[in-house]
């Protein structure tokens, strides 16, 4: 079950309380649909508004949607999807499988996730800010990359920094045009915690890329946009479902952005052509 797998990853940010609820949930799962917040609070020894903001904490809109939730994923023909590690020795068919399964949820995930708000806020700074400022390490650095060659195709300024000697110098010197996107699946990447500390005292505006769920670095953004939260696996399946979600969440918001004008469209047509062009010239 995607809502069941997504708090299991998020245990270890639950309050007490919000674990009894989560428990007591796991135990009466066939029930919870047509529970009140009531009920569910004399159940796991809790109170009504505390069931109602763990609901809301997990990624529903209300308790009612956090209830539709459950009622769907429980259904006897819906399908049981939940990650799957790696195993030793593993036959090359079954991973396939495997890794298909992995994806496909992580993407259901994430589009149920994003926000459409969150991605029009984010769309606006893109559009009105004249230097986009982006940093990742390590594997969100692959992230970063792409937004930097996806936005430098229609002529946007993009800067891709991880070096603090280089992008602290260039956030003062423009910090009135920028905006900063920063990339880290976990939300608490030292390097990156730090660079939107400096663009808060300097006033740059931040967006983020995370993984769902409660990081410091989303708490500093001014538009945070969060992604699919795979469980951590053994074999470390769950890396490449981050990135998965995080290409997927940069693709929805990069054609957002050139759908809202014909002219990036075009841009695009130009620079695969003059790529075209020289390769018919000198190739």
């Amino acid at each position: 079950m995607a809502l069941i797998n997504r708090i299991q990853g998020m245990e270890n940010e639950l309050s007490k309380a919000e674990l009894r609820i989560f428990r007591y949930i796991k135990r009466n799962i066939d029930k919870i649909p047509t529970m009140t917040a009531e009920q569910i609070a004399k159940g796991s020894k809790t109170s009504a508004p505390t069931v109602v903001r763990f609901a809301k904490k997990v990624g529903a809109s209300s308790l009612t949607d956090f209830k539709i939730q459950i009622s769907a994923e429980n259904q006897p023909n819906s399908a049981n999807q939940e990650y799957s590690d790696v195993k030793k020795n593993e036959p090359i068919a079954s991973l396939k499988e495997k890794l298909s399964q992995n994806a496909q949820l992580t993407l259901q995930e994430t589009t149920q996730i994003l926000s459409d708000e969150k991605l029009l806020a984010a769309l606006k700074l893109l559009e009105t800010k004249e230097r986009i400022f982006v940093a990742g390490v390590g594997a969100s650095h692959l992230v970063a990359e792409d937004i930097k060659q996806k936005w430098d195709r229609i002529g946007k300024s993009v800067s891709l920094e991880t070096n603090y000697n280089s992008l602290l110098p260039q956030l003062i010197n423009t910090k009135k045009d920028a905006v900063l996107w920063l990339i880290s699946n976990s939300g608490e990447t030292p390097e990156i915690t730090y660079f939107a500390d400096v663009a808060k005292e300097l006033k740059i505006p931040i967006i983020t890329l995370t993984r769902f769920g409660n990081n410091r670095l989303s708490k500093l953004a001014d538009v945070s946009l969060q992604v699919s939260r795979p469980q951590e696996a053994d074999q470390r399946s769950a890396a490449t479902n981050s990135l998965i979600a995080q290409f997927l969440a940069v693709d929805i918001l990069f054609y957002s952005y050139i759908s809202r004008n014909q002219e990036n469209a075009e841009k695009i047509y130009q620079s695969r052509q003059i790529i075209r062009d020289f390769r018919a010239k000198h190739f």
